[in-house]
């Protein structure tokens, strides 16, 4: 009798223990496979959903999209202070950019169309280290450049009469949104090895960018004699003024 009871109670233990030991390997898999998922390539970034949403949104009801059959190549949420809904800029493939204010599924705005002359004109990238969002491979960007906590749109442009730098912005008093706060004229240095003609920096205290400034001549007629620009060639520092909302011109930036 003893002997069954001895038996009984060493099988009893061996299950016990068993069943411990498989509860805890189970456990210590669950726990590594979700300390790997966590720290894998499986993670979602955050917006993910939200944009790829937005962008079947705008495939679905933004009609020039269907009547150019184009298709969006870049796509982010912004913060221009556009009322009415979330602010959204989107570029295509023939190279437009627009920007929406978006609300429960309904396009309430739709502003600023460029559809040329954003191509970089140079083998040199002078985008590299123009601050705020790209907007996929054009020549232009989107951020708070004036820290003023609202987003504006950098963009060099490349037309028939010279090269332009512009920064437009939102403008609530007109509730439009073709607030010009600049439009410099400027060339490449070189267009292999550069530098970029724009770098945003400070200079003296102030926070601003300087322009490699080069404006083009316009003929005036047969006896026309030409009075090139004195900044052509010169590197000029601008900075945002509070009071004027623009940014404003401040001489040449001389090396010390």
């Amino acid at each position: 009798m003893k002997f069954k009871y001895y038996v009984l109670i060493c099988v009893t233990l061996l299950s016990f223990f068993s069943c411990f030991a498989k509860e805890k390997i189970i456990t210590d898999i669950n726990n590594d496979f979700s300390q790997k998922t966590e720290n894998s390539s499986f993670d979602i970034p955050a917006g993910m959903y939200e944009i790829e949403e937005m962008r079947e949104f705008l495939n679905n009801n933004e009609r020039r999209i269907k009547e150019l059959n184009a298709e969006i190549v870049f796509i982010q949420k912004a913060n221009f202070g556009i009322p009415g809904g979330d602010n959204w800029i989107i570029r295509l493939n023939d190279r437009g950019i627009l920007v929406y204010a978006i609300k429960d599924g309904k396009i309430e705005k739709r502003y600023y169309e460029t559809s040329f002359n954003l191509e970089n004109r140079s083998n040199f990238d002078i985008m590299q280290d123009i601050p705020g969002t790209h907007i996929g491979n054009s020549t232009s960007s989107f951020g708070d450049f004036n820290g003023d906590g609202i987003d504006e749109i950098f963009e060099y442009g490349f037309y028939g009469a010279g090269k332009y730098i512009s920064i437009y912005g939102y403008d609530t008093d007109k509730e439009d949104f073709d607030n010009l706060y600049c439009t410099i004229p400027f060339e490449i240095i070189d267009s292999d090895n550069g530098p970029a003609p724009v770098e945003f920096m400070t200079y003296n205290g102030m926070y601003g960018f300087k322009v490699f400034f080069y404006q083009l001549e316009v003929a005036g007629g047969p006896s026309w004699v030409p009075d090139p620009n004195p900044k052509n060639g010169k590197w000029i520092f601008y900075t945002w003024d509070t009071s004027k909302r623009r940014y404003v011109e401040i001489g040449e930036v001389v090396d010390e």
